[in-house]
């Protein structure tokens, strides 16, 4: 089954290489979005989210996460400062450390899609799960 990927990050070479490994992984990306509007006006249509902490409009990929969750999509953070979200984000899965590898990437989305199936998964070696 192919699932609809929004990718909430102000970097573009970021976007570049996630999108490129959800692509490969069979998935469709429905969105890219550097700021908390962007990211709200997919809420519709995305299944799984990757959401940064800090973005074109501040800090707000936690408040982005907490709202992308009330539309039962699976949240997982993806930030260079894991401190700013040590305490867990309401509504995210967990938090994954930036820089991303290749195949980091695509266990995470393996991770994500096993989540919105209802099944655990296995989580990366890297990624923090907060419940």
């Amino acid at each position: 089954m192919e699932y609809r990927f929004l990718i909430v990050e102000d970097s573009p070479l970021v976007v570049m290489d996630i999108e490129d490994a959800i692509q490969r992984s069979g998935h469709e990306v429905v969105g890219i979005a550097p700021d908390m509007t962007g990211a709200l006006n997919y809420t519709h249509e995305t299944d799984i989210a990757f959401v940064d902490v800090h973005l074109a409009d501040g800090e707000t990929g936690p408040e982005i996460a907490r709202a992308l969750a009330e539309y039962d999509i699976v949240v997982i953070m993806i930030t260079g400062n894991l401190g700013r979200v040590a305490s867990g984000v309401s509504g995210a899965v967990g938090v994954m450390a930036k820089p991303l590898t290749d195949q980091a990437s695509m266990d995470l989305i393996q991770f994500a899609v096993d989540r919105k199936n209802g099944r655990p998964g296995t989580p990366p070696a890297r990624l923090r799960l907060f419940h």
